[in-house]
């Protein structure tokens, strides 16, 4: 079965139609994989990268950066977070608060 590729703004006005997304979404402070993945979008949009792009500089698929921009996405590993900052020139900063 073909699925149809969307772009990231098409799905996420799609997604931000569920409450709990949108809640999710606005209130990122309180989870830090929302965290993560809002930042992430963020940095992506402002380097105006497409995730086929960035994922070209990670050496990686489309489907794993959309996987990342996933609100629901909770698999994150040290090293993905330190290759994304190196992508984009951050530092990666992690902290018990």
């Amino acid at each position: 079965m073909k699925r149809k590729l969307i772009d990231y703004k098409e799905w996420r006005k799609k997604e931000l139609r569920d409450t709990n997304v949108r809640k999710a979404y606005e209130q990122a402070d309180d989870n830090p994989f929302i965290e993560v993945a809002t930042q992430l979008i963020r940095l992506r949009e402002k380097k105006h990268l497409t995730q086929l792009q960035l994922a070209r500089k990670l050496h990686t698929t489309q489907q794993t950066i959309s996987r990342l921009e996933s609100l629901r996405y909770r698999g994150y590993t040290l090293s993905t977070l330190e290759k994304i900052a190196e992508a984009f020139n951050k530092e990666l900063k992690i902290q018990f608060v």
